[in-house]
């Protein structure tokens, strides 16, 4: 079925995140995918170019219902990764238009974003600042740093991230405490010989004084939003590591910034609560933060095997075919009419 009367318009949004841009535009050439063109613009010019698009890709972008209003073309609405709390799906399903996203666990972009959180763990234990700073003073034999080995890490979320980042954690000797929302009956990880308690969702308070780490692996929703507040961290163990690979506003700023001084050992943010972030933030300028530009789950591996999946996801909205995985509801041949009626128009 011809599917555009020109090409298939795919849009990414914002002129960060270089190589998923450039990535996907290799994959659909070596596809032999021709009649598709791929574009991107800046965050304040996304409402205007995506009146236009057929294929949004959002990455930061807000793609609210105005947007959506405006879009009259879009078929799909499809995220370089996992997160679509800025697409709003109820709206995207009025309007007839496919959400979709490229699960972490078949693309590498959990293994990635696991291992960083290991990066910045061992930046908090290991005082990563203190130790450049000793090298510039020519100190020697400081800071004193800690080990994985030992301590008792708490994993908030069992997704993707958080099945790449326990067999990890395990490796250093670290004892593990998992905790998530829906059951673990059917969906258990592997713990033969190893020191791991899984707890539900009900019991965090009471399990937060156990830990000297705190993961945050999880989604960011209505439940989860400013989760590590100021009751949050009164019941942390003194010195607490956090690292947060998920999503910035699962952390309260002011509670965040008020305890650096206080219950919080180190911080270790990949995420943080607007990106980019202020480098003279009180936050970001303190002695025990670790920042990194939102890059755990930007590496070679993760980029080009997304890079496909998405390409694969493109040339289907091309032929008027629905996206593999679907966050929403919309009734197949309806939303096959519609677009071609607007191509034969």
């Amino acid at each position: 079925m011809s599917s555009t009367a020109g090409p298939l318009k795919v849009l990414f949004c914002g002129q960060s995140f270089d190589k998923a841009f450039f990535y996907t535009k290799e994959s659909l050439t070596k596809k032999n995918a021709m009649n598709i063109e791929v574009t991107r613009c800046s965050l304040p010019e996304v409402p205007e170019h995506a009146q236009q698009a057929h294929v949004v890709v959002p990455f930061m972008a807000l793609v609210d219902r105005p947007l959506l209003q405006a879009a009259q073309s879009l078929r799909l609405i499809i995220q370089y990764g996992v997160g679509v709390e800025g697409v709003n799906i109820p709206a995207a399903t009025a309007h007839g238009i496919w959400v979709s996203n490229i699960p972490s666990g078949a693309t590498g972009n959990a293994t990635s974003c696991a291992e960083h959180a290991i990066f910045l763990a061992l930046a908090c234990l290991k005082q990563v600042h203190a130790m450049a700073a000793s090298v510039r003073e020519q100190r020697i034999g400081l800071p004193t740093g800690e080990t994985l080995f030992s301590k008792t890490a708490l994993v908030i979320g069992y997704g993707g991230i958080a099945r790449e980042l326990v067999p990890r954690l395990q490796a250093f000797g670290t004892k593990l405490i998992l905790v998530r929302r829906s059951s673990w009956e059917g969906d258990q990880p592997q713990t033969s010989g190893w020191d791991v308690h899984l707890a539900s969702w009900k019991d965090l308070s009471s399990l937060l004084p156990q830990a000297d780490l705190v993961f945050l692996t999880c989604s960011l929703n209505d439940e989860t939003r400013g989760l590590v507040d100021s009751s949050f961290l009164s019941k942390c163990k003194p010195g607490v590591r956090i690292v947060n690979v998920a999503r910035g506003g699962l952390l309260d700023y002011d509670a965040v910034l008020k305890e650096l001084d206080g219950k919080i050992g180190a911080l270790g943010l990949d995420v943080q609560w607007s990106e980019p972030f202020d480098p003279e933030d009180p936050v970001a300028k303190h002695s025990r933060v670790y920042l990194t530009p939102h890059v755990a789950g930007v590496t070679e591996l993760s980029y080009r095997t997304m890079a496909d999946l998405l390409a694969e996801q493109i040339i289907r909205a091309s032929e008027l075919q629905p996206p593999t995985v679907q966050l929403n509801q919309i009734d197949p041949s309806e939303w096959v009419r519609k677009h071609s009626a607007r191509v034969s128009a």
